[in-house]
């Protein structure tokens, strides 16, 4: 009987020996999948927070991308405006200054009129009384505004093309700090890789930096007669930038006469006189771009006629007489630069080839007068406009209203990141052993600036206040530094520049 307990009493012991070891061989397998979860979570958390911190920097260089080319647009219409200006100026000058010497001076043909012409009087003299009075002060004030007005709108357009130039420049050599800043905004224990950006991302950045050229339109015009194209001198000449006033200015002036002439024709027959004053003028860029100059001119023209009978052929009395001339410049010399201006636009050679011709010519030939300003800072100065405004159109592919992509990486060291190695749990036997293929975790992120103003609102995708972007002619609109209509977007990085970061992060490169 008592070897039957001694054996029931052994069987028990065995069994809970063996339930020990199954159970610490669970905890320990439990432990190491605890662990690995918990890397891979954190891990995963880790990229996820990474690529959201290089999709920040990517959107916001691309954001200066943009503000760039907005900034280069908003100074380029400014220069425009203020160009148109200037021509404003001479033209209101030269214009003031022939018509105080037509109706302020006496002519040979007032003293024609005032012999032979019945109702010369009311027609011809008391219209002239009656401006003289009026035309001095205004040709006073112009005299005294217009040279100060000139020069500072020349500084101002300077101003401009200087500020531009400032604004691009730190655009690009603040980039990488952009970059950085808004990176450790995100994430403090996260860099902006600027090694990436001197070796992968260099032709990225090559790209960015010839997408924009800084033009002198001088130098271009200087190239040869009449000047080989300027696209700042083709908007600032182009009929929509002018007024109808500036580049060409014609009519018939009054006063005129349309009167018998019985007092002076003594004993005729039948008399007759007719007196006109054609006035032509225009203001025009100097081909070589380095100025404006205007041109006014108004001639007396008309004839008396005295027929005595019963003499059959009457007496004519032909009249021709410049009556009032102008001009106005600035830019270096005091001379016209040619009759067609730029590109041929403008049109001095038909004010000489008009009715005024006898008194478009004594101008030409007499010259504009002292330049308003003839310093370095009149006529067109430099700007930025697209390297090769041609690739701009849908022709040259979909991404056609886009500028060059960035491509920004950012990296952490994977010891900032909270896995049980860094938070030293787990060490010793259940230990794990982290691998990584370098030291850090790295992402890419891609973005650009592009240029839209759709022709609709419908095709206007996300834009706030779509309708106030479109054209009114209902056409598309090409990317240029004109108008300042750029955005930043993200964009898809290339699978071949994330495989070339893949294989320089496996070397240890940058």
């Amino acid at each position: 009987m008592c070897s039957v307990r001694h054996r029931r009493t052994a069987a028990p012991a065995r069994q809970r020996g063996q339930a020990l070891a199954f159970a610490l061989i669970f905890l320990a397998v439990g432990a190491v999948a605890l662990y690995v979860a918990f890397n891979a979570s954190q891990l995963t958390t880790a990229k996820a927070k990474l690529q959201n911190t290089a999709d920040a920097a990517a959107y916001s260089v691309a954001v200066m991308q943009a503000r760039d080319y907005n900034f280069a647009a908003y100074t380029n219409r400014a220069m425009v405006a203020n160009q148109v200006h200037v021509a404003q100026l001479l033209s209101l000058k030269s214009w003031i200054e022939e018509v105080d010497e037509t109706d302020g001076k006496d002519h040979v043909t007032d003293e024609l009129v005032n012999i032979f012409a019945d109702l010369g009087a009311v027609q011809w003299t008391l219209p002239k009384q009656v401006a003289r009075p009026i035309i001095a002060p205004l040709k006073a004030t112009v005299n005294s505004v217009a040279p100060t007005a000139v020069k500072g709108l020349d500084v101002l357009i300077e101003g401009l093309s200087l500020a531009q130039q400032a604004y691009t420049v730190a655009t690009k050599l603040n980039m990488p700090f952009v970059a950085e800043e808004v990176a450790q905004a995100n994430q403090r224990d996260t860099h902006a890789d600027k090694g990436y950006l001197a070796t992968l991302g260099a032709p990225r950045i090559a790209a960015w930096q010839k997408f924009t050229t800084r033009t002198d339109p001088q130098a271009t015009g200087a190239k040869g007669a009449g000047g080989t194209g300027d696209r700042f001198a083709d908007v600032v000449t182009d009929d929509a930038s002018m007024d109808g006033f500036t580049p060409e200015r014609g009519n018939i002036r009054t006063p005129f006469v349309a009167s018998t002439a019985y007092k002076g024709c003594t004993g005729a027959s039948v008399t007759f006189m007719l007196v006109g004053q054609p006035h032509s003028g225009a203001t025009q860029l100097r081909p070589d771009m380095k100025g404006w100059e205007a041109l006014d001119a108004t001639a007396a023209e008309g004839f008396i006629s005295c027929l005595f009978l019963p003499e059959p052929v009457p007496l004519i009395i032909p009249i021709i007489e410049s009556m009032g001339r102008g001009g106005a410049a600035n830019g270096p010399g005091n001379r016209y630069s040619g009759t067609s201006g730029y590109r041929g636009t403008g049109h001095i050679g038909d004010a000489i080839a008009s009715a005024a011709a006898v008194a478009a010519g004594m101008q030409y030939s007499a010259g504009p007068g002292t330049s308003l300003d003839n310093s370095s800072r009149a006529g067109l100065q430099q700007y930025y406009d697209l390297s090769t405004p041609a690739n701009a159109t849908p022709a040259k592919g979909a991404d056609f209203n886009r500028a060059p992509t960035l491509t920004l990486q950012v990296s952490r060291n994977i010891a900032s990141t909270r896995t049980t190695s860094t938070l030293r749990v787990g060490v010793g036997r259940v230990g794990l052993q982290e691998g990584a293929p370098s030291s850090e975790l790295r992402a890419l992120a891609s973005a650009s600036a592009y240029f839209i103003r759709p022709r609709n609102s419908s095709g206007a995708g996300a834009l706030l206040r779509a309708a106030s972007w479109n054209r009114s002619d209902n056409r598309y609109e090409y990317p240029s530094l004109f108008n300042p209509y750029w955005q930043a977007s993200l964009v898809d990085t290339p699978t071949v520049e994330l495989e070339a970061a893949a294989a320089a992060q496996a070397a240890g490169a940058p």
